[in-house]
């Protein structure tokens, strides 16, 4: 079958969609977008498709993927999706149920929309699509994920990306893709130092953004035996300190600051509280997942932690976007 020319534009389903992630990096592939229709349920993603996307007329929004009916999207070109990660993630301990979980189930309802937009789409149009999942997902849950995409679209192939390659942070992700001869990133962008506003890090590269972080009191312990959340030093000298002797001066630095979590003290993102470190703000968050500085963290009446959430559950648009350069 012959590649089409999508010199006129291309027509995307977004499962599970989010904050549109995937619009955006089509955009960055340079893409002229047709149609996307956008499936999610979240209202706090919802109010930031409708701040940015309210007025384009070709932006969609088409509810729970449990409810979609395939055969009013045969005419997509592009299928992309993260199913859920809760019970597949290795930072859920709870419940590693996998595929078999409440949440990560829902694989099965994207792969049957897949399944039935393959067999019915004319066969001389090409579908492509593209999934991604954590990395940490169980050996028995990737063999499944990757079998059952292989046996519906036979030139499915699975690829390992970390996002640090072309990022601020690390993000370790599984994409399986029909998209052809794609490759691994060339290492190339910023450092996690590069788009801070203030304060200093010991890391190249963030850790994983999670949909929560540590916390402002004894955070630094789990930063460090955990390799879990990220913070940003006040002092460029403490920064560089061997990790013993800051666990061993934060204490006190803790006490003579007075700062006590429980008070709730109001401050802004780039205030060092406890005279020592803060956390990453939503606006260096958006830049960790080479999001546009603004897209989350400027949509009104949405709660710190709820764009903390968003951004944590997003796609790394870079990398997404490498991906689709290819299907051009």
């Amino acid at each position: 079958m012959e590649t089409k020319n999508y010199e006129n534009g291309i027509t995307v389903l977004s499962l599970f969609d989010g904050c549109s992630a995937a619009y955006l990096a089509l955009e960055k592939a340079g893409f002229k977008i047709n149609n996307y229709y956008s499936s999610e349920i979240d209202k706090h993603c919802l109010a930031v498709q409708k701040h940015h996307y309210a007025d384009n007329p070709n932006f969609h929004q088409i509810g729970d993927v449990r409810f979609i009916n395939p055969m009013d999207y045969i005419d997509v070109d592009l299928i992309i999706f993260g199913s859920p990660c809760t019970q597949l993630s290795s930072v859920n301990p709870k419940d590693r149920s996998g595929l078999s979980g409440p949440d990560s189930s829902l694989f099965y309802n994207a792969l049957e929309i897949l399944k039935l937009i393959s067999i019915f789409k004319p066969h001389n149009e090409k579908l492509y699509f593209l999934m991604e999942n954590v990395a940490s997902m169980p050996t028995k849950d990737k063999e499944t994920i990757t079998e059952e995409l292989r046996e519906l679209i036979p030139t499915t192939q699975m690829y390992k990306i970390d996002s640090a390659v072309i990022a601020p942070a690390h993000r370790r992700r599984l994409y399986w893709t029909n998209i052809p001869n794609v490759t691994i990133p060339e290492p190339f962008g910023k450092s996690y130092q590069q788009i801070l506003v203030n304060g200093f890090v010991d890391k190249d590269k963030a850790n994983v953004l999670l949909s929560s972080d540590v916390t402002q009191t004894n955070g630094i312990k789990r930063y460090y035996s955990m390799n879990i959340g990220n913070i940003i030093f006040k002092d460029k000298d403490f920064a560089e300190l061997p990790i013993a002797e800051k666990l061993q001066r934060y204490p006190a630095i803790l006490k003579a600051s007075g700062y006590d979590s429980k008070k709730g003290a109001a401050t802004s993102d780039y205030d060092f509280v406890n005279g020592c470190y803060r956390l990453p703000s939503v606006l260096e968050r958006e830049r960790m997942m080479t999001i546009p500085d603004g897209y989350v963290s400027g949509v009104p009446n949405i709660p710190k932690s709820e764009q903390k959430k968003i951004l944590g559950l997003s796609f790394t648009v870079d990398v997404v976007s490498h991906i689709l350069g290819f299907i051009k």
